[in-house]
């Protein structure tokens, strides 16, 4: 077995040098059906490649997911990644925000843009050794501000979709709306609201993720989605599944809140939630979100009653495993390479001694990191918890019987 076969590609404008673009009224580029419509034109850059580096997700529950970054390292000799070499056919067009994806297996693990080309021009001309950095879409959005506007009460993937198709945004990348359960009030956004916060924020309030998958898309998602959750990859240290190499877990008061206190325009005051139990045990911890925006006090509450039931009483979560893709078969490679930012794992560790003699976790993928030399490809997912609750779900034969399921808020 070895590891899935990369491809790094990025995109350059077409010139006359590369790309042999149309140009009207030109007797040589103005010739129908024999050049190519000006834009980017993908460029495959494998075989100049030392090593790739991504980073995709969060760190933590409670946080939110930050921008995908991506670093490679490529061997230059000809200078053509250079933008100070006016003889590159790519010329004058490296430079930032070129496009970029990386494939492994022939499924796409990462999608962005250029940020910074970092040059090592070594001792020897032939050294040359070019750090490309990359930001995915989030980098875009984290530069854009609202003009002041009021919108309508309506549902958190309403708002969302709103946000991206306002006129001084008109977001231009794909993206990806899920159902939201929340209603978010008519509360006015004033002038120069960051978009990416304001989105981030949507996200808290409805308690669901806004995230960049693997292939570029803006996807948001609702919380209903992880709700019962069913596991699509299985990472076993024994019997069938995908094997790994390392298991981390976390038992500690990271996560563990027992006074809560929500607040949206709707409340004069916040609302507040405790549990005199957890109190008493683990002393008060404290966790406020008090800049929500759900349109009613009652929505707000239950929020903070959602939160309180999730983290009064610390859980030991496995929070993440290395797998090397090398070692795994090609299906299994597949499967481990297709799985993205909130898919449903379960993570499985044995014992030999002590009791119970195995232990599964079922957890929402929350993170994933990508380190890929020759011949090595190490995949890092880190996780974060499942509601174990079971909720009502309309024609569903196991979740849809009354009087056996939860109600979700």
């Amino acid at each position: 077995m070895s590891a899935p076969a990369l491809q790094v590609l990025i995109g350059f404008q077409t010139t006359t040098a590369f790309g042999t673009p149309f140009q009207m009224d030109n007797a040589t580029y103005g010739l129908l059906d024999t050049g190519t419509l000006g834009g980017y034109q993908m460029v495959d850059v494998t075989g100049m490649v030392q090593s790739v580096a991504i980073t995709r997700g969060r760190n933590r529950e409670m946080e939110q997911f930050t921008g995908g970054t991506a670093q490679m390292q490529l061997y230059d000799p000809t200078r053509s990644l250079d933008p100070l070499n006016t003889a590159s056919i790519y010329y004058p067009y490296v430079a930032p925000r070129q496009p970029v994806q990386v494939l492994a297996g022939g499924v796409t693990i990462y999608s962005g843009f250029v940020t910074d080309w970092d040059l090592d021009y070594g001792y020897t001309e032939s050294a040359n050794v070019t750090t490309v950095a990359c930001a995915d879409a989030f980098t875009v959005l984290a530069n854009q501000a609202m003009n002041a506007w009021a919108p309508v009460e309506q549902s958190s993937s309403a708002r969302v979709a709103a946000v991206l198709t306002l006129p001084e945004i008109i977001y231009q990348g794909a993206y990806s709306v899920g159902t939201g359960s929340s209603t978010l009030g008519a509360y006015a956004v004033t002038a120069g609201t960051n978009v990416l916060a304001y989105l981030q924020n949507v996200a808290t309030s409805e308690q669901g993720f806004l995230f960049i998958d693997a292939a570029g898309t803006l996807t948001f998602t609702g919380r209903s989605a992880v709700l019962n959750p069913v596991s699509s990859i299985a990472f076993v240290d024994t019997g069938p599944g995908i094997p790994y190499r390392t298991l981390t877990n976390q038992y500690g008061d990271e996560l563990l809140y027992n006074y809560v206190q929500t607040q949206s325009p709707a409340d004069p005051t916040p609302s507040t939630t405790s549990d005199p139990d957890s109190i008493a045990l683990y002393q008060a911890q404290q966790l406020t979100k008090l800049d929500l925006l759900n349109s009613t006090q009652s929505e707000v509450a239950a929020l903070g009653n959602y939160l309180l039931g999730r983290y009064k009483v610390p859980v030991l979560r496995f929070t993440g495993v290395t797998v090397q893709l090398a070692a795994l078969s090609p299906d299994d490679q597949s499967t481990a390479l297709s799985t993205d930012l909130t898919r449903i794992a379960s993570v499985q560790k044995t014992y030999s001694v002590g009791t119970p003699g195995s232990v599964t976790q079922t957890l929402i993928v929350s993170g994933i990191k990508h380190a890929i030399t020759p011949g090595s490809h190490i995949v890092e997912y880190t996780f974060e918890s499942t509601d174990q609750a079971a909720y009502f779900t309309l024609d569903d034969p196991i979740f849809g019987i009354l009087d056996t399921n939860l109600l979700a808020f």
